[in-house]
């Protein structure tokens, strides 16, 4: 195993260069657009270059991780806890074990800082179950192609009136700031957030091309129609990411011509307090926010 001359964070003046190296990796290469620095925001920003880890050979960068941390709300408690993502080797200097010593350092950092548990999201997990991260993974994906009709026109909402909706319903969720409604998952090149008439119920959706991804559809029950001929009215053809058993999955498995199947991302690490472990398997963190 070759050994990088150093692990550290990066640097301020590197983020540009390390965001042309990652939108390479993960956007232009796959025939995408727009820049992982207005996709993550709040992450790939020069405010978070302390949980940016790299590998470095001289000033050479040769590997990166990403490392979002977070409030996990549950109704029993809070946990402190973070995310990884965007782990990326340069091509060269791949099978080398860079991204195994930069995922330990992480996992260092994060344990000595009093993390609860981590998670990350990937296709990838033989890698990943060699270094204890554990598959747990509540989602479900829906793809409906019956989309298509009138807008029901209901209102744009802001971040502050869906957290208050948020804060109110069942179960653990991620506590937002201002700049994660700023996110912009892949594929979606714009995103549209919208509350039924009287608040009730919300809905937050990208949109590309004539295909539409629903990230969350919460609230009242009353509001999810409209919410739902809305984001129809955007798209030929919606995809639906959502928790298993959740009230809106529920409701949205009530509509002729969805097809479902299991999600198998998730893949969680417990850190300073290993017994949340035993709630992976029913957490659920909604795609506006991951890496």
């Amino acid at each position: 195993m070759v050994t990088p001359s150093v692990i550290r964070p990066c640097a301020p003046a590197e983020l540009p260069a390390l965001v042309a190296l990652l939108d390479q990796e993960f956007i232009f290469s796959k025939d995408r657009r727009i820049s992982l620095a207005r996709r993550l925001p709040g992450v790939v920003h020069a405010d978070n270059c302390a949980n940016i880890l790299l590998a470095c050979h001289g000033e050479t960068i040769a590997a990166c991780v990403v490392i979002k941390r977070f409030d996990w709300i549950a109704p029993e408690r809070s946990w402190r806890a973070a995310m990884i993502g965007l782990v990326w080797t340069n091509a060269a200097e791949r099978g080398l074990g860079l991204a195994t010593q930069l995922l330990r350092a992480a996992q260092a950092r994060l344990h000595a800082d009093g993390a609860a548990f981590a998670v990350l999201f990937t296709a990838q997990p033989a890698f990943y179950r060699r270094l204890g991260w554990i598959s747990a993974d509540c989602g479900l994906y829906g793809s409906y192609a019956g989309a298509g009709g009138d807008a029901a026109r209901c209102t744009p909402v802001d971040a502050n009136a869906i957290e208050a909706m948020r804060s109110r319903q069942s179960g653990a969720y991620l506590r937002r700031d201002r700049a994660s409604y700023d996110a912009l998952p892949l594929p979606s090149e714009r995103l549209e957030m919208r509350s039924s008439i009287g608040s009730a119920a919300y809905s937050i959706y990208g949109v590309q091309a004539d295909r539409a991804y629903v990230y969350e559809l919460g609230g009242e029950a009353s509001g999810r129609a409209a919410l739902w001929q809305d984001i129809c009215a955007a798209a030929a053809t919606v995809h639906i990411n959502e928790r298993r058993g959740s009230a809106s999955a529920q409701w949205l498995s009530t509509i002729p011509g969805t097809i479902w199947r299991d999600q198998a991302l998730a893949m969680w690490l417990p850190l300073a307090e290993p017994d949340c472990a035993r709630h992976f398997g029913d957490w659920y963190v909604p795609y506006l926010d991951r890496i």
